[in-house]
Parts: structure tokens; sequence; C-alpha cells
């Protein structure tokens, strides 16, 4: 069986942050942090794990029909940040994890386990040349742009919600910033028993994906492109293939204490990427892969009542941000 892989940077990026010796005016910072929470849900349906309204069953579900009282914690969350300069390159690492799994019952201990949400390296150099590697929101996913606060965990209908394993290049020049991705590829489980489609297996290519967005202090925009092939495994071993895309479009203008921002996307079996868990595809009765299309929209406006926080650790221009909505 031949074997091939790309020697991550995220290599290369730890080695520095751990072993390099740091000028003078910079020294590696580490930082910890995270909340408790603690979620009280009353709901006049029966809605599963998800402290969330979007999981609200129709009225034909008769088992359903019935209220109950939630009281959950597994929104905690913990993350660790580590900071340093390297030869002028600004380094940057994050691992962040929190217990929203579904293992555990409420009987006795209600223990839950840690899950992994982000774990990534970050550099970039004084050019505004960056690359960042590991565990991050997917390019795709208009991830600080046209995001609004939002009480309920999984945030607005018809958005783009994934985190990918990815390795992602970008350029960043005054307010226009530029990016290309690979990122794991996968879709429902729907071939042979033995390769999990969902974990990405028998996918032969990964997903590509690009943006590019303008981000002034007033006036943010973004539009990005993915391109994947949706591979299934038959009983067998023949395979199944079709072509798959996704497009989005993203615009907010911020007049302090006013945002309005405005959100559409396509999705041509990429399902999965919209809020986390829409079917990709399907097979039809003749054994062939079916992609499943839909579109999102949405528009909004935001009034904030108390100033922005400060105190925030600074990042690199044009850096992830963290997302001040719900984020699964």
């Amino acid at each position: 069986m031949k074997k091939w892989a790309v020697m991550a940077v995220a290599l290369l990026f730890g080695a520095g942050l751990v072993g390099a010796p740091s000028p003078a005016a910079a020294e590696l910072k580490v930082g910890v942090s995270g909340y408790v929470k603690l979620d009280v849900q009353y709901s006049d349906k029966i809605v599963g794990l998800s402290p969330s309204s979007s999981g609200t069953p129709l009225d034909t579900n008769r088992e359903a029909d019935n209220s109950q009282t939630l009281l959950d914690a597994r929104q905690t969350r913990l993350r660790i940040d580590a900071r340093d300069e390297v030869g002028g390159v600004k380094m940057w690492a994050r691992v962040e994890t929190d217990f929203f799994t579904a293992d555990g019952t409420a009987l006795t201990s209600n223990s839950r386990h840690l899950r992994l949400r982000h774990a990534f390296v970050r550099g970039d150099h004084p050019s505004g040349f960056f690359v960042l590697a590991g565990q991050y929101w997917s390019l795709l996913m208009n991830d600080t742009v046209a995001q609004p606060n939002l009480v309920d965990f999984n945030g607005p209908a018809g958005q783009i919600f994934s985190r990918q394993p990815q390795l992602r290049a970008g350029w960043k020049a005054g307010d226009l910033v530029l990016e290309a991705a690979i990122e794991q590829h996968s879709l429902e489980n729907l071939g042979a028993a033995s390769v999990d489609e969902s974990q990405g297996r028998g996918q032969d290519l990964p997903l590509f994906a690009g943006k590019v967005s303008w981000l002034q202090k007033v006036f943010q925009a973004e539009a990005a492109v993915a391109l994947a092939k949706n591979t299934v495994i038959l009983p067998g071993g023949k395979d199944e293939t079709e072509a798959a895309w996704a497009a989005q479009i993203s615009a907010q203008a911020n007049f302090d204490p006013v945002k309005v921002f405005a959100h559409y996307q396509h999705l041509d079996g990429l399902g999965r990427l919209g809020n986390g868990d829409f079917p990709s595809a399907g097979l039809t009765a003749a054994s062939k892969v079916e992609n499943v299309e839909s579109d999102g929209v949405y528009v909004g406006a935001g009034l904030a009542l108390t100033p922005t926080r400060t105190g925030r650790s600074r990042r690199p221009a044009g850096a992830p941000t963290r997302r001040r909505s719900r984020s699964t």
C-alpha cells in the first residue's frame, strides 16, 4: 500500500515556539482562558441534548410533543494560547476544548468528555504573508464578517458552520486579505460499512477553498468558494463520484453602536458545511451519487448596549478572530 504525506508546517512553528531564541523585545507568552457556563432551558417540546431551538421537532412527532427543563454545563470551555516572535515572524498557537459531547448521562455524575474545537498554529511575516496549520473554522465560513450575537447556541439559520483540519496560506495588504486552503473532505457514510466516508475515508482529494476579504474599519465584506469531489465506496469496492462546490458572500457595516449585516450561500454537495449537520449527498436507486443543493440567507442588525470590552489579547492583522456569537 502506497502512502504519501505532506510535512505540516505546524512542526516548524511548534519548534519555533518552543526552542528558537526570541528577540529581546519579544518573549513567549502563554495564557489560559475560558469560561464556566450553565444553561437553564425550558421547552414545550423535547429537543434532545442540544440547548438550542434549532432542533425543535415537528408537531407530527407525538413523542417529542411534551415539555422538558434542561440544566446543562457542557458548553464550559477551556483554551490555551501561546504567542511569540521569532525572527520577526509573529507566532500564535491555540488549543481550545469544551465538553459538548453526547456521552455520559444525567443519572449520577453527569460526566462529560473533552472534545477538540480548535488546535492550530499560525505565523505572520512582516511582508503580510501568513500560514495556518491545524484545526480551525473552514475558510469557506464567514467567521469574522456578518456574524450576529445570539443567545441560541446554534446561531442563525442559513449559515455556514464547520471546523476543519487544514493547511492555509494568505497575504494581507492593508484592508485586503487573500487566502487559500486545503481542508479535510468528508460526507455521509453512504457506501460500504467498512469505509466510513464521514471520517474522510475513501476521499482521494481534499476540499479546496479560496477567499478574498476587505476588512476596513467601518465596512467589511468577503466572498469565498470551495471545490471538492464526493466519493462513495460501494460494497464490492466500486467507487462512485460527483463534483461538489459551494460559495458564499457576506458583508457588514459598523456604525457604532449599530451594526447591519447580510449573508448568502449556495451549497452543492457540501451541505455538511451548512450549520454543521445538513446532508451533502445521497445514493439513487442505481447507486449513483446525487448531490443535495441548498441556499441560505440571513440579514439583520445589532445594537451594542455597552461599550466593547477592553483587555482582549491583540491578534496579528488578518488573523482569525474569536466569534462572539455561538460556536457549537
